[in-house]
């Protein structure tokens, strides 16, 4: 027996250390809902973890390693800081914290040993012990877990091969059994059901939203029209469109019927010179026109005016096949993947880069949204983009319009109702190009990505015209890649009403209008009892409130310019121009052919866009002098439009997306490269095994010795410029010839650029 007081005994005992606690809690029981602070979503349990991991950080995250608990479950791999035990439980969980990664998102899981890696597959087996685990993801991360030498080997080994059983590879089911495993419980639907919607954005599924915006641009001689509010007209687009107030709706009926799937010219936006931006698909061919519907037709192409462009966008524009092969090479060469032999020498890099042509679809966007703004300010009555679906670079160019043009889209909430109004109920194939079900390979294509980089590139040229932040775009950026959100998991408004069971009081059948549909049956991934989606824009339901004050920053508004009428612009026409006459835009020229309107010549009968290139065009007079006064715009810093520099220097990559998972790569093949061949390649190397070394990459520090050389070039070209002003001599552009930028490697700073 003890002797002695209670508390004497007591003060004998040893004190756990953290270590200790975490590896006693590695003992326990994995389904314990309370271990390590980690919070579980209803329904959601644990099933593997390791203790005494370490997390490689990103250099906006600070660098360095952070050590934790790793945990599985079916819907997230989840990292928990060992600052972060104690948390206050009583706050509601989002879906992902700071640390986590979704399993739909991964794309490979890499096991690295002592000296030998391997690429885990749901059937794999491990022979050896990893010491480090990769999670290679589709949104350009790579996240990097070390496992300590005081780590369990049977816990290394049980959570690398749950993890690479139960991410599978995105194939047909395996989505749904993802969205079961996140809002499949009945706690987690009553919670989405009970969330509100923003209330600062406009969501464009009501008519008061699309009035509102008509009333905020000044557009006038336009109403929101219902007619397809049971999608009986084209089921693409929206429930309600925008049309000239002057065609009625049974006038409108007749019209849906020369237009590709429907998709007929409808308002997208009011400038303040007085033009209006439509946008629409190509004409079907051989469609008979009766004299009442080539009236309402040329009223739905003219809208208010009696001046109409037609930009053809399939001319220039990269097509889907351009978009996902240069996607797939930036990939490749941004990751350095670590299961190729070879890794791209640095002296080659820039060269690579180039070949993969993703900046010069970036740059085409740019130049064909810039040409369109310059159109528009001219004061032209209408301009209408027009793509053979209206579902893909329509969405591009018209939402790039408006950011340029608006700076109200420049806002946060502006930019979430622009990418709802031109995107979402717009009926861009989210689904088709993000291909989650990996069965429509030839419809896969990153064109909201796209999107993205470009408005990407605009701030980078005007970060002070800007409320949001480049941690915003990559937030959006990310969630494009995440499978848990309605706006991203549809190719239009039916679909995603039919997820959300809106459609329970609509028949499965009706009767087509003018041959338009032939019904529309319920598939059967729509027909299963799939869980409530949120929209992405709850962003609460994925950041925390410190990530999400870095959405916004202060922004600088110009005086607005003073509000014109329609056409008040219009002083370049002459007096002998004709009525109602229509134009074609293409490559920087005007045209008139002669079947830009099918129902103009030929007695109705339509030509495809392709027959349109191959007639000789009769070229305007007045194409010079348009396009001049178009282009005094880019001299008007007043007007609040923002015109980017299109030249190679002034196209950067987006770093901040594109690299984040390089130095998780790169800093291991510098520390470890164990040789390189005659040609300069870079042989595989195997990972580190411990961090004891945490000093600054030396590519990093000749970055910054670089970015700081382009600083003191740039204040003395200024400090010139000023002195050449005073005795009246022009002064020379200060931006750095491309001939003078030094070779370096991947991971630099490329916007300063």
């Amino acid at each position: 027996m003890l002797t002695g007081p209670k508390s004497f005994f007591k003060a004998r005992q040893r004190v756990p250390d953290v270590k200790d606690r975490m590896l006693s809690h590695g003992s326990s029981d994995v389904g314990d809902k309370g271990t390590l602070g980690l919070r579980l979503l209803p329904g959601e349990h644990i099933l593997q973890k390791a203790v005494l991991v370490r997390k490689k950080l990103l250099c906006r995250e600070g660098g360095g390693w952070l050590a934790g608990t790793l945990f599985c479950t079916p819907f997230r791999v989840a990292f928990v800081p060992q600052d972060d035990l104690k948390r206050d439980e009583d706050t509601d969980p989002i879906l992902l914290e700071d640390h986590d990664v979704a399993l739909a998102c991964v794309e490979k899981v890499v096991a690295v040993g002592p000296s030998r890696m391997k690429v885990m597959t749901p059937t794999s087996t491990l022979k050896f012990v990893p010491e480090e685990l990769l999670l290679y993801c589709r949104d350009f991360q790579v996240h990097g877990f070390l496992f300590d030498r005081l780590t369990p080997e049977a816990q290394a080994m049980e959570i690398t091969c749950a993890i690479a059983k139960v991410y599978q590879p995105l194939q047909p089911g395996a989505l749904l059994t993802f969205l079961n495993a996140a809002f499949g419980s009945v706690e987690m639907r009553q919670r989405l059901s009970n969330r509100p919607r923003d209330a600062t954005m406009c969501w464009f599924d009501i008519a008061s939203d699309w009035e509102t915006e008509l009333e905020r641009t000044g557009a006038t001689g336009w109403r929101v029209s219902s007619i397809n509010h049971r999608f009986e007209m084209a089921a693409s687009l929206p429930r309600l469109n925008v049309v000239p107030q002057k065609v009625l709706d049974t006038q409108l009926k007749n019209t849906f019927a020369h237009f590709n799937e429907g998709r007929i010219p409808r308002w997208c936006w009011h400038h303040p010179s007085g033009s209006d931006l439509l946008r629409m698909a190509s004409f079907k061919n051989n469609i008979y026109c009766e004299r009442d519907n080539v009236r309402n037709l040329e009223a739905l192409v003219f809208g208010s005016g009696q001046q109409c462009v037609v930009v053809e966008l399939a001319e220039e524009m990269p097509t889907l096949a351009d978009l996902q092969q240069g996607h797939a090479r930036l990939r490749a060469l941004c990751l350095a993947d670590e299961s190729a032999a070879v890794t791209v020498p640095d002296e080659k890099w820039l060269s690579s880069l180039e070949s993969t042509r993703w900046l010069d679809h970036v740059r085409c966007c740019l130049r064909k949204a810039t040409e369109a703004v310059c159109l528009l300010n001219d004061g032209l009555q209408t301009l209408i983009l027009q793509e053979a679906e209206d579902r893909d670079m329509n969405c591009v160019v018209s939402s790039l319009v408006q950011v340029m043009c608006d700076p109200y889209c420049r806002t946060l909430a502006g930019f979430q109702g622009l990418v709802q109004k031109e995107w979402v109920v717009a009926g861009h194939r989210f689904l088709s190009r993000a291909n989650y079900h990996r069965d429509r390979e030839k419809e896969e294509a990153p064109v909201f990505l796209l999107f993205l980089d470009c408005v990407w590139q605009l701030w980078a040229q005007f970060p002070s015209r800007f409320q949001l932040t480049p941690e915003y775009l990559l937030a959006v950026h990310d969630s494009a890649h995440l499978p848990l959100f309605s706006s991203f998991l549809s190719n239009c408004e039916l679909e995603r009403r039919r997820r959300s069971k809106f459609l329970q009081l609509l028949p499965q059948c009706y009767t087509p209008v003018n041959g338009l549909g032939k019904g529309l049956p319920l598939t059967a991934w729509h027909a299963l009892p799939d869980p409530p989606l949120p929209p992405v824009w709850d962003w609460a339901l994925q950041y925390s409130s410190a990530r999400r004050s870095r959405f916004t920053q202060p922004m600088t508004r110009p005086d607005p310019p003073p509000p014109l009428v329609n056409g008040s612009l219009n002083t370049v026409k002459t007096t002998e121009e004709a009525p109602a006459s229509v134009f074609l835009f293409s490559r920087g020229t005007f045209t008139s052919p002669s079947n830009l309107l099918p129902w103009r010549e030929g007695g109705g009968t339509g030509l495809s866009k392709r027959s349109l290139r191959r007639d000789p065009p009769s070229e305007s007079p007045l194409a010079p002098d348009w396009l001049l006064k178009a282009w005094t715009l880019a001299e008007n810093p007043g007007s609040g439009t923002l015109i980017p520099q299109l030249l190679a220097p002034c196209v950067g990559l987006w770093k901040d997306c594109y690299f984040r998972g390089v130095l998780q790569v790169q800093v291991r093949c510098y520390k470890y490269r164990c040789g390189a061949t005659s040609t300069g390649a870079v042989l595989q190397v195997q990972a580190f095994r411990h961090p004891e070394a945490t000093s600054s990459h030396p590519v990093d520090q000749l970055a910054r010795e670089v970015q700081q050389l382009m600083e003191e070039l740039a204040l003395a070209s200024a400090v010139g410029a000023r002195g050449l002003g005073q005795v009246g001599l022009e002064p020379s552009s200060t931006r750095m010839p491309t001939a003078a930028l030094p070779s370096m490697p991947p991971y630099t700073t490329w916007t300063s650029l």
